[in-house]
């Protein structure tokens, strides 16, 4: 009885290290001790490009973000590079934002894009344009840099 329940602590102790072993990143990667939320990015190399990109966040089965964009270069270990970038927010209430902008950077180790480009923001009853934009993914929001121009769109109601 006591060969057996050794051999079990010994297997789960073996099963156990290879499973760690598994996990780890090689330092040589770019991307070593970036969190798995891009396990993709891992393996490219600083200078790849990636044309017609598209990552999507979902809340539980709702989806609440998409990021797509004509073309993603990796400029660093830890920034990306993204021409033509659009951001769609979902909101719960079925309502869209829509942020577009031509050049961005995103930090990967931040969630943070950031743009020196004109930036555009279109919702169903406002639109915003700015000299660009800072987003942060992770709380989905952001700053439109200025000057910019705002247009509010009021519903005409009957008198």
């Amino acid at each position: 009885m006591m060969k057996f329940l050794f051999i079990c602590i010994l297997a789960t102790a073996a099963y156990g290290t290879a499973a760690q072993a598994d996990t780890s990143l090689p330092t040589a990667t770019p991307f070593a001790g970036v969190d798995k939320k891009f396990p993709m990015l891992e393996l490219l190399p600083v200078g790849k490009v990636l044309p017609k990109v598209s990552l999507s966040r979902y809340e539980g089965p709702r989806l609440s973000m998409l990021l797509t964009a004509s073309s993603v270069t990796v400029a660093a270990p830890q920034e990306i590079a993204a021409s033509i970038l659009n951001v769609y927010l979902y909101g719960k209430d079925a309502r869209t934002s829509h942020l577009s902008t031509r050049a961005a950077s995103y930090f990967l180790d931040k969630k943070l894009a950031v743009s020196h480009t004109e930036s555009t923001l279109k919702e169903e009853n406002l639109s915003a344009k700015g000299t660009g934009l800072y987003l942060d993914t992770n709380i989905k929001r952001g700053i439109i840099l200025g000057p910019v121009k705002t247009t509010i769109r009021m519903d005409q109601r009957n008198k």
